[in-house]
């Protein structure tokens, strides 16, 4: 199945009314959007009140190396952080798990609770599925009843089940200050894998960002095959012992996860925290390139309230503000 034609059905779907934001929590949380508005407030875009961990700007700033590493210090210790993202898959899309998913996700480290809302799409012509979980028990859409049903199962934030949906896809977040030395010395444990590529000055909406770009490099594990954002879980493993209790998302794992990946993060230069990024994926499977093209696209609240969705009302989840950049699939 190819990606054309889907976008139109998701719109209308979307526009029906057919979205709604839905809290999880391993415990219990608060349920609701952020003003009775889809969630859309003031500091989308990465401009809410961050917690610690953010480093000044400087000469480094022209420096990948610097960038990153000033990037992963300040993103990795945030306490409270809200994801609006969307992932989609183009080219030969037929061996594709999803054409296209729309998730929402809020985070309290402190809390220890989570937020998540995901809608997606099998594939081009697929009606589109929605399932959530909040206090604890998972929820379902009924598109024919056209309302959510309780399935009387439980969810937990744990990155198995619900947590999977949480983050950008690169980065963890909820880390102390050492916890985040640790995970940044794990990453740098494999040669040639991460690589900064490149920083270069951005503007968007008239402010003024830092683009980092940075390659996750295929790595060989024997027989032939490859490994890549599965070194993330390393590192993140090394660095929480109970790192399976909490939500961390990663890219393409258990989905052909040695193929190449670009990550491009549009950074404020006074806090180096992101406010958007595009993560790209050439699908290679066996050694061999799919024809398949995924990207994630991702905006980040940091510091906000918990979303509060009124079941009884049905509101669109917040997509990304930002255009997409364009950011585009390693080559093979």
């Amino acid at each position: 199945m190819r990606h054309g034609g889907m976008g139109r059905r998701w719109s209308t779907w979307t526009a029906a009314g057919l979205t709604a934001a839905v809290v999880l929590t391993g415990c219990s949380s608060d349920s609701g959007d952020k003003n009775d508005k889809g969630g859309q407030d003031k500091k989308a875009g990465g401009t809410g009140a961050p917690t610690g961990g953010a480093a000044p700007a400087g000469k480094g700033d022209r420096d990948p190396k610097s960038v990153w590493a000033a990037l992963l210090a300040a993103t990795t210790t945030q306490q409270v952080v809200e994801y609006r993202g969307v992932r989609t898959a183009t080219g030969d899309t037929g061996k594709e798990q999803t054409v296209r998913e729309d998730l929402w996700s809020w985070y309290d480290a402190a809390g220890k609770t989570a937020f998540t809302d995901r809608a997606y799409q099998v594939a081009a012509n697929a009606p589109i599925k929605r399932s959530s979980c909040e206090a604890g028990k998972e929820w379902s859409y009924n598109n024919a009843l056209k309302q959510w049903t309780d399935t009387k199962r439980p969810c937990v934030v744990d990155m198995a089940r619900e947590g999977k949906y949480v983050g950008d896809g690169i980065l963890p977040t909820g880390l102390t200050a050492e916890q985040a030395k640790t995970f940044a010395a794990q990453l740098e444990a494999t040669p040639g894998w991460l690589t900064p590529s490149a920083v270069e000055p951005a503007q968007q909406k008239g402010k003024s960002y830092l683009r980092l770009t940075v390659d996750l490099k295929p790595q060989p594990s024997g027989a032939g095959s490859s490994v890549n954002t599965d070194l993330l879980l390393k590192a993140f493993r090394a660095t929480i012992p109970d790192f399976t209790k909490g939500p961390y998302q990663i890219e393409n794992f258990g989905q052909q996860s040695g193929s190449p990946v670009r990550a491009v993060f549009w950074i404020d230069p006074a806090t180096h925290l992101p406010a958007y990024s595009e993560v790209s994926t050439t699908v290679v499977d066996k050694g061999a390139a799919t024809g398949a093209f995924r990207q994630l696209r991702t905006e980040y609240v940091f510091g906000g309230p918990a979303p509060k969705p009124d079941h009884g009302t049905l509101v669109p989840a917040p997509a990304p503000t930002w255009p997409e950049q364009g950011t585009k699939p390693p080559q093979v």
